[in-house]
C-alpha cells in the first residue's frame, strides 16, 4: 500500500533539495538519487572538516560523501545519515552514523542538509557537548574551539535558520 503523505513528502524534499544543491554554489551536490521518488541520496559536500584524528592532531579533508535514507515510516520517523567518507566528529558515531539529535516530523531535506553541514564544519551553533557520539573527537573540539567553524557556512546566504540542537 502506498503511503500518500511519504510520498508527497518526499517529493517536496527532492524539490527543497535541488533547490539547496544550486544555492550551494557546488558545495553540495547530488551524486546519486534512488526511487521514485528519491528515497535515499548520496549526496557530496565540499567542506573544510576533520577526517582523522592521530595523537590528538587533526588531518583535513575537503570532500565528504554523505547517505541520507528515508524509512518507511518517514516523515513521522527521523532519516538515517550515513558519512560514507572518514569524518571525525562529535556527533558523529565511529561506524559513520550522524547523531542528529532531537527529531522534528515537520524538518524537511533542505534543513537537515544544512545542519549536516554545520556538523561537518564544526559549527559551534551545532555543537551539543550533552550528546556525545565520539568521546575523541569532543576532546578535540574543546581543546580547539579557536578554530571554530573549520570552514564558511554552507547558507549564510539563505534564508533557513539552524534548528537549534541543544
Amino acid at each position: 500500500m502506498i503511503n500518500r503523505v511519504r510520498e508527497r513528502r518526499l517529493e517536496s524534499d527532492f524539490m527543497a533539495a535541488q533547490a539547496v544543491v544550486l544555492a550551494s554554489r557546488e558545495r553540495i551536490v547530488i551524486e546519486e538519487s534512488f526511487g521514485e521518488p528519491p528515497e535515499s541520496y548520496h549526496f557530496l559536500f565540499r567542506c573544510r572538516s576533520v577526517s582523522r584524528l592521530i595523537s590528538g592532531v587533526a588531518s583535513y579533508h575537503e570532500e565528504h560523501r554523505v547517505g541520507i535514507r528515508f524509512s518507511a515510516g518517514y516523515p513521522a520517523q527521523p532519516p538515517f545519515a550515513t558519512m560514507l567518507t572518514p569524518v571525525i566528529h562529535p556527533h558523529i558515531w565511529p561506524n559513520g552514523t550522524l547523531c542528529l539529535g532531537s527529531w522534528r516530523p515537520g524538518e524537511k531535506l533542505d534543513s537537515l542538509l544544512q545542519r549536516i553541514g554545520a556538523i561537518l564544519t564544526y559549527d559551534p551553533a551545532a555543537l551539543n557537548w550533552r550528546s556525545v557520539a565520539d568521546d575523541s573527537a569532543a576532546l578535540w573540539a574543546k581543546q580547539n574551539l579557536d578554530l571554530m567553524p573549520l570552514d564558511q557556512p554552507f547558507f549564510s546566504a539563505l534564508p533557513f535558520r539552524m534548528l537549534s540542537t541543544r
